[in-house]
């Protein structure tokens, strides 16, 4: 399969294929697997997301002690580190920088 460029946006979880329909964060060039993978990522991070909407509201659970908020953790890196894999030098170059600021 060919690798085509795809335009992500983190926040939202869009995948464009087109850079100019909405704005983007990175460029990353991936064949139809590696992008429905992505696309499985974003999707355990909304579910995650949604969980820990509703964790918020018990207001004694501190957020180190909390496994929902572990599970949007771990969904972000693991997109992350997909965008990395498939990503073009300049989200690479983003990507590291992110993790030395750690």
């Amino acid at each position: 399969m060919e690798k085509q460029p795809y335009y992500i946006e983190i926040e939202n979880g869009e995948i464009q294929s087109q850079p100019d329909v909405s704005p983007w964060n990175f460029r990353v060039f991936a064949n139809e697997k590696e992008i429905q993978s992505l696309r499985e990522l974003f999707n355990k991070m909304n579910k995650a997301d949604s969980d820990t909407f509703w964790r918020a509201h018990i207001p004694y659970r501190p957020y180190h002690i909390d496994p929902e908020n572990d599970h949007y953790d771990q969904s972000m890196m693991s997109i992350y580190e997909k965008i990395y894999e498939l990503g073009d030098d300049e989200a690479r170059s983003h990507i590291k920088k992110m993790r030395n600021n750690v």
